[in-house]
């Protein structure tokens, strides 16, 4: 019961973040060099909803598989490398270190993004994670699915 609970709901999330994908493409296309301080909040958001699906698929893996969630102030930090490593019962890791490596920068930002005002953000500093989030997203979906096998 509870790997096909894992399955359906890792499917729905792997649906949001194709939408998010997409919402950014069709952003992407209509900015400018020097976009504006709407386009640069709402790459914002759409970045941070993208990790935070992420982490909603690793929190039902968390959850289902290995029946324990990081609780405290780093759960963010250590759920991620509870997802790049075995877990209970021969559980292979989800991911592998360079989706690992990638995805902590994805998690820096949505810390970043939780911690200062929306006007602070500078586009400079976060578009190298924006412009190849559908990359990332299919190296992800091929990881899932190779760990659903």
């Amino acid at each position: 019961m509870a790997k096909k609970q894992v399955r359906e709901d890792i499917k729905v999330e792997i649906d949001n973040l194709d939408r998010l994908k997409k919402e950014m493409d069709q952003l992407l296309v209509k900015m400018s060099d020097k976009p504006n301080f709407i386009e640069v909040r709402a790459a914002a958001i759409i970045l941070h909803d993208f990790y935070s699906g992420i982490e909603k698929i690793f929190e039902r893996i968390a959850i289902y598989l290995d029946k324990n969630i990081p609780k405290g102030e780093e759960w963010h930090r250590e759920l991620l490398w509870q997802m790049a490593t075995s877990g209970q019962e021969g559980r292979e890791a989800v991911i592998p270190d360079e989706l690992f490596q990638r995805l902590k920068e994805y998690l820096r930002f949505r810390h970043l993004f939780r911690h200062i005002y929306g006007f602070e953000l500078k586009w400079e500093r976060f578009k190298s994670l924006c412009i190849p989030m559908g990359d990332l997203l299919e190296e992800l979906k091929r990881n899932l699915k190779k760990f659903l096998k």
